[in-house]
């Protein structure tokens, strides 16, 4: 299937369909794995087979071919090579926050879980920092995912041990992991609250959960503009937006507290330097005394409208969200 360039847009009966289509059948395949097809197993172990190719690994091999497609290759790090990819993954500014939040669970007696790790894209920086990685991936894909994810070259000293697994169905004990991590992984979840309620089950008191790239919408309109932006749509991957309210509620539900969120909108500085470029506004937020201020005031209400309200889901905003594992069990504490 060739990709149209530039217009990715296609009929919403369309998308809801394949949309519908492809969750049905991904819950069928958890409920009822094929002969032979067991939840989870060592990928060392796993035997070569065939599959057809998921929707979504269509699409990043039609996205790859397209030369009108490279940009959005690139800034979702979908480059054929996963070392190059993951490299420069590493330097940009979500990884930094992330290695920031996770520091504290850096060292040899600490396990970070990698959620939906694909072919390993954000496991490989992770462990090139020193952390001890369990990447977890369920699609089978060579290209994408689990297979690829297999072919990874780790040496004797290599901290990263890579397992086929259903993410609402960890094959873990209770209180394995000291912090769990994932990237663009909640909203493709079938099942949003077993999952994060899984997360909470593998991580120890007082873990971190960091989930980073997560597409928002408006809370009016079901994501209809978030589906006709989104390219992968057209393709049958199954693509979800939720409010930003949806996942702080849901997180909460589920057990997490200390919930923060952060990677969308702009942040202050950067706000800041925005509003500056405005003779108005800069003259306005430079003032002593209160300009300082009415700068805090004017992003506080750009964060509430493009984060809550007016979000424009045509851009395909994505937001990051950090929180953590009460250190006792409700009722104990």
């Amino acid at each position: 299937m060739a990709i149209s360039c530039p217009s990715f847009a296609v009929p919403i009966a369309d998308s809801l369909s394949r949309w519908e289509g492809i969750s049905s059948d991904l819950s069928a395949r958890r409920s009822n794995p094929p002969p032979g097809e067991s939840v989870s197993m060592s990928l060392d172990d796993a035997k070569p087979h065939v599959v057809d190719a998921s929707p979504y690994e269509v699409f990043v091999r039609s996205a790859r071919a397209e030369p009108c497609m490279q940009d959005l290759v690139k800034k979702n790090y979908l480059d054929e090579s996963v070392y190059e990819a993951s490299a420069r993954y590493a330097r940009s500014s979500e990884f930094s926050r992330a290695v920031s939040l996770l520091q504290p669970y850096v060292g040899r007696d600490f396990r970070v879980l990698d959620l939906g790790a694909g072919r390993g894209l954000t496991s490989l920086a992770l462990a090139e920092q020193g952390v001890r990685v369990t990447a977890v991936e369920y699609d089978d894909s060579e290209v994408i995912g689990a297979g690829a994810l297999a072919r990874l070259e780790r040496g004797p000293e290599a901290r990263l041990e890579a397992l086929r697994a259903d993410g609402l169905q960890l094959p873990f004990k209770d209180g394995t992991f000291d912090a769990a991590f994932c990237r663009s992984v909640l909203h493709h979840l079938g099942d949003l609250p077993s999952g994060l309620r899984e997360v909470l089950r593998v991580l120890k008191p007082g873990g971190l959960f960091l989930a980073c790239g997560e597409h928002i919408r408006s809370p009016f309109g079901g994501g209809r503009r978030f589906l006709s932006a989104h390219p992968a749509v057209a393709y049958g991957v199954d693509e979800r937006a939720y409010p930003t309210l949806t996942y702080r509620r849901l997180l909460r539900r589920a057990g997490f507290h200390g919930i923060r969120l952060f990677g969308y909108p702009l942040e202050f500085d950067d706000f800041r330097a925005v509003i500056r470029e405005n003779p108005i506004r800069a003259r306005l937020t430079s003032m002593p005394l209160f300009g300082g201020a009415l700068a805090r005031v004017l992003h506080a209400a750009h964060v509430v409208v493009r984060r809550y309200v007016l979000v424009p889901e045509a851009s395909l905003p994505a937001i990051s969200l950090v929180a953590s594992k009460p250190r006792l069990e409700r009722g104990l504490a």
